[in-house]
């Protein structure tokens, strides 16, 4: 897992940690912004900023909410509200504590594990009742039936919390005859190995296409294996095979001899491809497995069901019950910090010209709190501070006037320090005040909304435009004279799709070229997402320009390829770096990543890194070098940090 902690104030919530990210939405665990909400935990779903203005994702986003926020069942994730914050629209909701089925497969296929049968047919069961719930949900105004189809039924979309409840989420792609926006034919969405065959010929879609999708995950769950997935994830072979579904499926029991016959033709009879064969309702479906639970498993119980489930993530809730306090108690400090000692801080003349200081237990918390999460330095020498979570807001920090002999535009090789505030000086000197006023502004105003906790990589030496040398002075332009430079980029000729920068400056590119001195020192920087970064420095001579209008320059953007690591390490929570060691490869081209334990297939370009990784606290780190290779992942289970030497 990348660096999940977030603990940065979201309109009236407080946003602890991302738990999940799809392609156009972030999940954070959250809670009130206000002591007064008790730690009470939820989740909140939010729009990713860059996708603000996708007309169908906000579509499909607010169809979420319309369809979702009336439901109010045991077996579908309870929404509280909606709305919009910052420009980004957000969903709260109920939060489940425990996992998806995507990861409990995961984790029984890396101990080479099943689900019990009756588990499987429990959590199935489950679901089809909440599917049910939804399929006959009525609008409770009109009594008009809603005749929702939810098209995304997956492993990802049903949780079994840690106490045995299973909740059916994400009905972003849900569809209800009344929205407006009713299933049209030829549109196909949907994960595409959970489609039905009616999904991938672009039929309009009912409540069958679900339970042929729930059928997926059963067989799925009893046997430990993908149904409908080919070699290379070749996409028009998965069709293929869900068209053939009657033939291709074969019964779980093949690959699990504790399956029984019955739960074969229940299983089957779900996967079969003609509709008026299948199970024509999700109850029709809970109802048959609830039968085989009765005569075939009556001792299960679903505290069976949260029994396995607690063994098997039992590492993982022991630590991330430690993470949740931990963020939670951070929150708290900086909800207390955001609310008492800002006002307590500021600096206010009165009548008499005393003014009051920042008490000294409180000056103690903002310090003890940053720690070493934050480099005081960027208090002390920015020039303006960014807020997190407010990227329209800006706040100036005062500097001390420049020393005799020197102008605003001298070289500094330090920061600049502030003039220390004094509260005997601030009676005699109002810009002295002032100064103290904004300091101290600036850093509750950090601690409040999160600065501290912007990723490390920002300070890393090479990432901060505060520690790069000033740019090499480039040689004088000859004779004023200019060159269309025009670019030729391969494989597919399209500059449009790449950001160029020629002299670090940003080029808009209108057409594939740009004027450029001739006799000057030109730097072209090409950079193309999933490509490695192109980089050229050249000086186009009058003696080798003659008579030419134009200079071609070949762009050859080399496609990145990637590999993954997973990473644990005891004790669980650390801090990790990593930095590529190869100068002339597609690693190279990345910063430097700064991450958190436990990391879970982080996709790298393939190369050799140094991973340092550290537990500041404890006093212990470990430094380790790997190659990553194409399509490959490296695995690292609870690596043992050392102490320091």
């Amino acid at each position: 897992m990348s660096d999940s902690s977030v603990l940065k104030k979201f309109g009236k919530y407080f946003l602890l940690d991302r738990i999940g990210e799809g392609g156009m939405a972030d999940i954070f665990r959250a809670r009130g912004a206000t002591l007064e909400s008790n730690g009470r935990l939820l989740v909140i779903k939010r729009i990713q900023a860059a996708f603000g203005n996708n007309a169908e994702f906000l579509q499909m986003f607010k169809s979420e909410v319309q369809v979702t926020m009336r439901f109010t069942h045991p077996n579908i994730v309870q929404l509280y509200e909606s709305g919009e914050e910052g420009g980004q629209q957000y969903i709260a909701m109920e939060l489940v504590d425990g996992r998806n089925l995507r990861q409990v497969l995961s984790k029984l296929a890396h101990k080479q594990m099943r689900i019990p049968v009756a588990a499987s047919c429990y959590v199935i069961e489950q679901t089809a009742a909440g599917l049910h719930y939804a399929h006959t949900f009525k609008d409770r105004i009109t009594g008009e039936p809603l005749n929702i189809v939810h098209r995304d039924v997956s492993p990802q979309n049903i949780i079994v919390s840690y106490d045995g409840n299973v909740k059916m989420i994400d009905f972003g792609i849900a569809k209800a005859t009344t929205n407006g926006e009713a299933t049209r034919a030829g549109v196909i969405k949907g994960k595409l190995s959970y489609l039905s065959p009616e999904q991938v010929m672009g039929e309009v879609l009912d409540a069958r296409s679900d339970v042929f999708a729930l059928g997926i995950v059963l067989w799925e769950l009893l046997t430990g294996k993908r149904l409908f997935v080919a070699e290379g994830d070749n996409e028009f072979q998965v069709l293929k095979m869900i068209e053939s579904c009657n033939t291709f499926v074969k019964p779980p029991s093949k690959y699990n001899p504790d399956v029984p016959k019955e739960l074969d033709e229940v299983v089957l009879r779900a996967l079969t491809r003609d509709v008026k064969k299948r199970y024509q309702s999700a109850d029709e479906l809970a109802r048959a497995l609830k039968k085989i639970l009765a005569v075939q498993y009556s001792e299960f119980s679903p505290s069976d069901l949260s029994h396995f489930i607690k063994k098997l993530f039992h590492d993982l809730i022991v630590e991330d019950r430690k993470q949740i306090q931990q963020l939670n108690a951070r929150a708290e400090e900086l909800i207390t910090l955001g609310l008492a000692p800002i006002k307590e801080a500021i600096i206010t003349q009165t009548g008499t010209g005393t003014g009051s200081a920042v008490p000294a237990k409180d000056q103690t918390r903002i310090s003890n709190f940053i720690g070493n999460k934050f480099d005081k330095s960027q208090i002390n020498g920015a020039d303006k501070l960014e807020m997190a979570g407010q990227p329209q807001r800006q706040m100036k920090v005062a500097r001390p006037q420049s020393a005799p002999g020197t102008g605003q535009n001298a070289q500094r090789k330090t920061h600049s320090q502030p003039t220390p505030v004094d509260h005997e000086a601030s009676k005699t000197s109002s810009f002295g005040v002032f100064k103290a006023m904004m300091a101290v502004a600036a850093i509750g105003g950090i601690v409040f909304y999160g600065y501290p906790f912007l990723k490390a990589a920002n300070t890393l030496p090479g990432n901060s435009t505060a520690d790069r040398a000033p740019s090499e002075a480039k040689p004088a332009i000859v004779n004023g004279k200019t060159v269309a430079l025009k670019f030729r980029v391969f494989p597919d000729g399209d500059i449009s799709k790449t950001k160029v920068t020629v002299n670090a400056q940003p080029v808009d590119l209108a057409s594939n070229q740009i004027d450029v001195p001739v006799g000057d020192l030109v730097e072209v920087v090409v950079e193309r997402t999933g490509f490695v970064g192109f980089r050229k420095e050249f000086t186009i001579k009058e003696a080798e320009l003659g008579d030419a209008k134009e200079w071609n320059l070949d762009v050859k953007l080399e496609p990145m390829v990637y590999g993954t690591i997973t990473l644990s390490t005891k004790p669980a929570l650390a801090d990790v770096v990593i930095v590529s060691l190869d100068q002339r490869s597609p690693a190279s081209s990345i910063k430097p990543l700064v991450l958190k334990t436990p990391i879970y297939r982080e996709k790298l370009p393939a190369g050799n890194y140094k991973i340092m990784i550290k537990n500041e606290v404890l006093g212990i780190e470990k430094t380790i070098q790997v190659e990553i290779k194409e399509g490959k992942e490296e695995n690292f289970p609870d690596l043992q940090l050392d102490a320091k030497s």
